[in-house]
């Protein structure tokens, strides 16, 4: 057999068998896209998810470890495939992003005046571990339902591993199961959307096809109840933003839900405990706590990791990587880089076929052009961003700037730039241009950003090449 008459054989048709492994957002998103594009290419095929994990469970055994802010892009894009997040799922709308330095903060809101974002908060579970709700509020849940209903089969199994075909061409051997009840089964197509949080990343990078898993960080999150009574009068519909001049954390935000407040933490290493409890004993971040307020001594956490850079070759015959074990954009709107994968992947897999060349060339490339690339932009900002944070003057100043009410032109420009970092509304490039005003730079900056940012290039290019 020639070639091009494997290649023929690696296309789906009736009967063929999807394993999609893993049940968070990019596996649910999969299984809708293949379930669409397969009833459009008029063939019937099996699609199962496969995930150990309940979401309908609380705390950290039915969580996927996530702040939990549904972009308006996303939001968007979910209504266009009638994909309406359900009133339940939705524990706030949030209106404004309120920028908060050791000294000051100020309420940034979208650059277009009167447009009411579309921007909301869930629960990646089913709500943190002392949660007295009753009923699902679990957003991953909600999505799994959405593809049962398209005739997608939710299987509550563990895959433990993988073997690549063993004639050219072949279907993928997946085994399931625990100790006791593993068994094994054939698969036209197989999906990763495991994660970078499994053991699934090293088993693969082990497989022999030139898979190599992106570098990670591990971040801290937790979720600290108060009433909804002081969520609406202390946060309300904003998600918090802080600047403390803390040179280990490269972010950290507070996020109001309905009666609980998600604390989010990314830094520049690994994140512990004690990171989360000395944020937490700031002064400026205890002001936002009730009177005589104290860290509990414990509350829902956990320490997950995400990705800092992409993978290597996700993909081989009959099989493709999707989401933060792939690529996926730069410390921003994870789920909606889970999305767009998702979209390209399952797009790739029915118009041009399964096999590594089809998802190289119709997934993987447009993928790092849509991100890889916008990525650079993106470090670029962030290390701006890192080096106002860090600075106590400059952080002050940018906020004095977005309130005054004398250069309306930069406060609007601050605001539209901050707005559009902590949003994703737009790509990183985008971002990064409309930062190099020379009048916003004068304004803002001690330094000529450009000769510093060629500087930094030369480091940040070397993240993808270790």
């Amino acid at each position: 057999m020639n070639h091009q008459q494997m290649n023929n054989n690696l296309f789906l048709k009736n009967g063929s068998k999807i394993a999609i492994i893993g049940g968070g957002p990019g596996g649910s998103f999969f299984a809708h896209f293949a379930s669409r594009y397969a009833k459009e290419a008029g063939i019937d095929v099996s699609i199962k998810i496969y995930d150990k994990k309940s979401f309908c469970q609380k705390g950290p055994r039915g969580c996927n470890m996530c702040a939990g802010v549904i972009s308006e892009n996303l939001f968007n894009s979910l209504e266009e495939e009638e994909i309406n997040i359900a009133d339940f799922c939705v524990q706030r709308k949030i209106e404004g992003y309120c920028f908060q330095t050791q000294d000051d903060s100020v309420v940034l809101h979208h650059p277009v005046p009167g447009h009411i974002p579309k921007i909301v908060t869930v629960f990646r579970g089913n709500g943190p571990l002392p949660s007295g709700h009753e009923g699902n509020i679990s957003f991953d849940d909600y999505l799994l339902n959405h593809v049962k209903e398209q005739g997608v089969e939710i299987i509550s199994d563990m895959v433990k591993d993988l073997r690549l075909p063993v004639r050219e061409g072949g279907p993928l051997n997946v085994i399931c199961g625990g100790r006791n009840s593993e068994h094994e089964f054939e698969a036209d197509l197989v999906v990763g959307a495991f994660g970078v949080n499994t053991g699934m990343m090293e088993r693969v990078a082990n497989m022999g096809f030139g898979y190599r898993p992106p570098r990670t960080v591990r971040t801290c999150q937790c979720e600290i109840i108060l009433s909804r009574e002081y969520i609406e009068e202390t946060f309300g519909n904003n998600v918090f933003v802080f600047a403390l001049g803390k040179s280990e954390l490269k972010f950290a935000s507070i996020t109001p839900k309905a009666d609980y407040v998600t604390v989010s933490l990314v830094g520049r290493k690994d994140l512990t405990r004690n990171n989360l409890i000395d944020f937490l004993s700031h002064p400026m971040v205890k002001k936002l706590m009730p009177a005589k307020w104290r860290i509990p001594n414990s509350f829902c956490m956990c320490i997950s990791k995400i990705p800092i850079t992409y993978a290597k070759n996700p993909f081989a015959d009959r099989f493709v990587v999707l989401g933060d074990a792939s690529i996926s954009r730069s410390y921003k709107s994870g789920i909606e880089s889970a999305f767009n994968m998702a979209k390209m992947s399952a797009y790739t897999a029915f118009k041009s076929g399964v096999s590594a060349t089809s998802f190289r060339n119709g997934y993987f490339k447009p993928a790092k052009r849509l991100l890889a690339r916008d990525n650079f932009y993106g470090i670029m900002m962030l290390k701006i961003n890192d080096y106002i944070s860090s600075n106590r003057q400059l952080a002050n100043r940018q906020v004095r700037l977005v309130k005054s009410a004398d250069d309306t032109q930069t406060a609007n420009q601050i605001n539209e730039i901050l707005w559009n970092m902590l949003t994703g509304n737009i790509p990183y490039k985008k971002i990064f241009f409309k930062a190099l005003n020379l009048r916003l730079i004068s304004k803002t900056l001690p330094f000529n950003p450009l000769s510093w940012i060629r500087k930094e290039s030369e480091i940040s290019g070397t993240l993808n090449k270790e």
